[in-house]
């Protein structure tokens, strides 16, 4: 049995995201629907839970607060396919599965009491869809904990940490120093003074 009701997750979630929507909703549900079929009662004490989530939306921080998978300790991990959908890994048992709400369900109201009339309406059985699956990029470098291992850039000497390194005829590089996709392009170092003025 979980440690906190549904009403006292999607609370916690709504409070760490900053309102309620139907991705809080769902989010929450696709959660505790985790965190029940890995038997995880307190989630807050339990650390070998890894969740991804394939979307920058809402579902993304209703995840974070209530299976409490972070991005900091290394138990968040974001693909940024578009999809309402999460993952979970149990590293104990090494199982995964993913959730992804059912084609076919509408689209919730969006005032509040009759949204959570809505998902109140509808079983887990009916609003999501739950597959077995095999993590394929999951790596022992991906795993929680500090950084199993560090490489040092040899153009910029950047540290670049657990495998994230590229190798190239026996040197390592940053994506960046290796000509690779990176999401920004590096104008010049401003100065102290320029950081103090806020130029």
């Amino acid at each position: 049995m979980l440690k906190r009701t549904f009403e006292e997750d999607l609370d916690r979630a709504v409070a760490f995201h900053g309102h309620l929507c139907a991705g809080q909703a769902i989010g929450t549900r696709m959660a505790r629907v985790a965190l029940e079929y890995f038997h995880i009662e307190d989630p807050d004490a339990y650390r070998d839970l890894v969740a991804f989530v394939e979307c920058d939306r809402c579902l993304a921080d209703a995840v974070i607060s209530v299976a409490h998978c972070h991005l900091g300790r290394r138990r968040l991990k974001w693909y940024d396919y578009g999809i309402m959908a999460a993952s979970f890994l149990d590293l104990a048992s090494g199982r995964a599965i993913r959730i992804t709400q059912r084609p076919g369900v509408p689209k919730a109201p969006h005032d509040k009491e009759e949204m959570l009339a809505f998902f109140a309406g509808y079983s887990d059985a009916e609003l999501f869809c739950v597959n077995e699956v095999d993590l394929l990029d999951f790596r022992e470098l991906d795993l929680p904990g500090r950084p199993r291992a560090t490489q040092v850039c040899e153009v910029c000497g950047e540290r670049v940490h657990d495998g994230r390194g590229v190798e190239r005829d026996g040197h390592v590089y940053c994506k960046r120093c290796a000509g690779e996709h990176v999401y920004y392009t590096l104008g010049r170092e401003l100065t102290s003074d320029e950081l103090a003025a806020g130029v």
